[in-house]
């Protein structure tokens, strides 16, 4: 990636992660905190270990485990870990709330699981007419619910917040750069990145950059310079196809349920 048209500061974030990986033993597989009120299944395990790995490293990174695999657990299990340590005695800093967007339709679901796995989790739902504006008052939760649409008109005093994590759940809603959910996402300030799709592409690799582009800015560069966009033209050899999987592969976590049918109940 760094021969197709890198600047130096991207240049720069690959030398740092070369740099830290030197030291890189592996990732493995974490248990979840105490506060989490359940079990994690092997794989899970291991996708909250990969999850502190992107922690360790500065990164943002795309779980992308098929539908029903519990990629909301996994996440819910981290900011469990995160929630523990803002309440923590002598803890040195006071860890910010964390943000997740999600679309309308999921709202209750997530409430639904955080009620039953993490019931110590302090959340606001940051939705509809009633909502209060401003974000002072954040800071009084461990996690703020909201929405796709209500981001897109409360951008203006979202991207004065900064949060611990900002996760967005299906994010193939900023899988085109131009729309004004994509805009607002990449406005937002954290500290930590994620993001969750069981189908980080759909149609084109253009897709991919969007997404990338809220994850670690800047890392690939301009569209145009990588040819990811739409159309015949936008099509990469299979050499540089190779280069983009190498450069992308710790970024993405994907496991289908064939690949983890033996954790699963039958």
């Amino acid at each position: 990636l760094v021969g197709h048209g890198a600047g130096v500061a991207r240049q720069a974030v690959f030398e740092r992660l070369r740099n830290e990986l030197k030291s890189f033993e592996g990732i493995t597989a974490v248990e979840p905190p105490a506060g989490f009120y359940g079990q994690l299944r092997p794989y899970q395990k291991e996708g909250l270990g990969w999850l502190h790995f992107l922690q360790q490293f500065g990164f943002g990174g795309c779980l992308a485990d098929d539908m029903g695999l519990g990629k909301t657990i996994q996440v819910l299990s981290l900011l469990e870990e995160r929630r523990e340590l803002r309440m923590a005695d002598g803890s040195g800093s006071r860890i910010s709330p964390s943000l997740v967007v999600m679309p309308r339709s999921l709202v209750f679901n997530w409430k639904q699981e955080a009620e039953r796995f993490t019931p110590e989790l302090k959340i606001l739902e940051h939705t509809g007419g009633v909502r209060i504006r401003g974000h002072k008052h954040f800071d009084d939760y461990d996690v703020v619910f909201t929405t796709y649409g209500t981001l897109r008109r409360d951008a203006p005093f979202f991207k004065d917040k900064l949060f611990d994590y900002v996760i967005l759940d299906e994010a193939q809603a900023i899988k085109n750069s131009s729309t004004e959910s994509a805009k607002a996402a990449r406005l937002l300030r954290g500290r930590h990145r994620l993001a969750l799709s069981g189908t980080p592409i759909e149609n084109h690799l253009g897709e991919l950059w969007s997404l990338f582009e809220f994850l670690n800015p800047g890392m690939l560069g301009s569209a145009s310079v990588l040819r990811l966009g739409k159309g015949a033209g936008g099509k990469l050899d299979e050499e540089q196809r190779r280069s983009l999987s190498r450069a992308l592969r710790p970024f993405i976590l994907r496991r289908t349920k064939a690949q983890v049918a033996q954790d699963l109940p039958a």
